[in-house]
């Protein structure tokens, strides 16, 4: 081997490539160590992805960005792992989306997107606009409540809005969404009385329900009383007084 001169120069190449990445390694953690490349502000700004006005977070609070910050910012501005950042924050009940980005000088800018709750799910969750189920805590909210199969919150949430501007003739705005496993649809007012829409024909069914009521609603005292109104049936419908 050392009488093979090109054996000798390879092996003399790798060594001196080696002395020089560790020389740029260490010279590089030095430079990286110097203050100037100390992170020097955090800046947290709330978006509303349905708005372009300036907003304020609802939910997540001061004291939960900071221990996020805290436990999840190690090293300074170029080493910060902001994956593992962005999955921190991720992990905060209301935070729905959340975009980190590095700024100049040392700087991080972090918007957070907050869920914005439209019903409760069941007893255990939420709903927020974009009929996504997630799980926090919110005290003293009078919410719709929405019960169903699996995935079937999307539909669900844009029933709800279709069943609200159906209504609005009427004055009265849906409190409650249960859909059966068998896909049939039940639908509470906030005055109490319950619709059975059936599996076919919703907003049908419901439109002749609106309809009658604002036609006959001077003689529909009763209406206020009832509990229960089936609207399967293809000419008219039954009602349950109480």
């Amino acid at each position: 081997m050392w009488n093979d001169h090109q054996s000798l120069n390879l092996l003399a190449n790798i060594l001196l490539t080696g002395v020089l990445l560790a020389m740029i390694y260490a010279v590089g953690i030095r430079v990286l160590a110097l203050p100037f490349f100390s992170l020097r502000e955090v800046r947290v700004e709330a978006v509303d992805k349905s708005q372009t006005n300036n907003i304020r977070l609802a939910h997540i609070t001061r004291d939960q960005i900071e221990q996020v910050i805290h436990n999840s910012v190690n090293g300074n501005f170029i080493m910060i792992d902001l994956k593992i950042l962005q999955k921190a924050f991720m992990e905060l009940p209301w935070v729905r989306s959340v975009k980190i980005s590095r700024d100049w000088p040392p700087a991080l800018d972090i918007l957070l997107e907050e869920h914005k709750p439209l019903a409760s799910w069941g007893e255990a969750a939420l709903v927020n606009t974009n009929g996504e189920i997630f799980h926090a805590i919110m005290d003293n909210a009078r919410l719709p409540v929405f019960t169903g199969p699996d995935k079937s919150n999307h539909l669900i949430t844009r029933q709800y809005h279709i069943f609200n501007k159906l209504l609005q003739p009427t004055g009265y705005t849906v409190t409650e969404i249960a859909l059966t496993p068998r896909h049939a649809w039940h639908v509470r007012l906030n005055t109490g009385t319950w619709l059975k829409l059936g599996r076919k024909q919703m907003e049908q069914r419901l439109k002749r329900y609106v309809a009658v009521h604002t036609q006959y609603n001077e003689n529909l005292d009763w209406y206020g009383n009832s509990t229960y109104v089936d609207l399967r049936y293809a000419n008219g419908f039954a009602v349950r007084i109480h």
